[in-house]
């Protein structure tokens, strides 16, 4: 898989505005932020846009948010069953790299994708990794979490996969060994507490060399990750605790709500990106600022271009 050097968010926005124009469809889209992004993103990373949902609604909230109609093509599909066939038969021609999800729900569209239908499946697990930048971090200021959108709780087998998944949208920002963090809510393995003992059992794996392209340990509690110092007083000897860059949870409400946390309590910028299919999904929350999904957009350009790279057709990420 091809990789860059980015290390935090102006690298990934740097790098993104270097590759071609990517084509990303936007399934329904209606709230301000949305169309604010589309503006920042047309600017900043030359995207051209397909825009599939209400034409009286997309339309006037494009002239009202000052975008250019160059790069900017309407398909008029207010209902949303019409509006994701649209979406995905881009996407399956080749004619979009990256779906993005506007007014939608994020299970409706996800459940079209996968449909066997949409010639969008790659029999990989679709997980969402999102990303966010930790300032107190030198060199490589990015750190993971998954899967807070998509696996509501994962079994070992599909653990293993979320970590996969998690580890080649690193290697792909360029971290080639990135270390992986279980958590759980400590550090010790108690049989009546399933999230330690997968994590053990992939840390085993990890050290037969069974899981590749990164070091995996657990379990571990989130300061023991994050923290040498907090891993230090517990006597935790492991390459990963202290220096965790991507972070499993044990289930989705755990991920969903520690990468809410880093913006609400931590005021960290965030992206995050879907992979698994044959291109990058984008399901930003609704409440997601406009920020965030320029972020989000670059950083499903960089997936979606190194991909092309790896199998040598420009529609096909992921």
């Amino acid at each position: 898989m091809a990789g860059f050097s980015i290390n935090n968010f102006d690298d990934l926005l740097q790098q993104a505005a270097q590759l071609p124009p990517a084509r990303i469809c936007v399934t329904l889209p209606s709230h301000a932020e949305v169309f604010a992004a589309v503006v920042e993103a047309q600017g900043v990373l030359r995207c051209e846009f397909h825009l599939v949902g209400d034409r009286q609604i997309i339309e006037p909230s494009l002239v009202r948010h000052g975008a250019g109609g160059g790069n900017v093509q309407i398909y008029d599909c207010p209902n949303a069953d019409d509006a994701l066939r649209q979406s995905i038969e881009l996407a399956r021609t080749g004619a979009a790299d990256i779906l993005m999800k506007g007014n939608v729900d994020t299970s409706r569209m996800l459940k079209a994708i996968l449909s066997q239908e949409s010639g969008l499946r790659t029999g990989r697990l679709l997980s969402d990794i999102f990303v966010f930048e930790f300032p107190p971090r030198q060199g490589n200021k990015f750190i993971m979490i998954t899967d807070g959108g998509i696996t509501l709780a994962p079994d070992l087998r599909e653990k293993l996969q979320l970590i996969e998944n998690a580890v080649d949208v690193a290697r792909i920002l360029g971290n080639l060994c990135p270390k992986v963090a279980l958590l759980s809510a400590t550090e010790l393995v108690l049989p009546n507490l399933q999230s330690t003992v997968d994590a053990a059992e992939l840390a085993r794996m990890s050290r037969r060399g069974e899981i590749k392209n990164c070091i995996v340990d657990g379990p571990l509690a989130l300061d023991n990750a994050l923290s040498a110092e907090a891993a230090a007083a517990k006597r935790i000897e492991s390459p990963v605790a202290g220096h965790a860059e991507i972070l499993v949870a044990p289930n989705i409400e755990t991920a969903n709500n520690l990468a809410k946390a880093t913006t609400y309590f931590g005021g960290y910028r965030l992206a995050h990106v879907v992979v698994g299919s044959r291109l990058p999904i984008l399901i930003p929350s609704r409440a997601d600022k406009s920020d965030a999904r320029v972020l989000s957009i670059a950083l499903g350009i960089v997936v979606a271009a190194s991909t092309t790279a790896r199998d040598g057709v420009r529609s096909v990420a992921g």
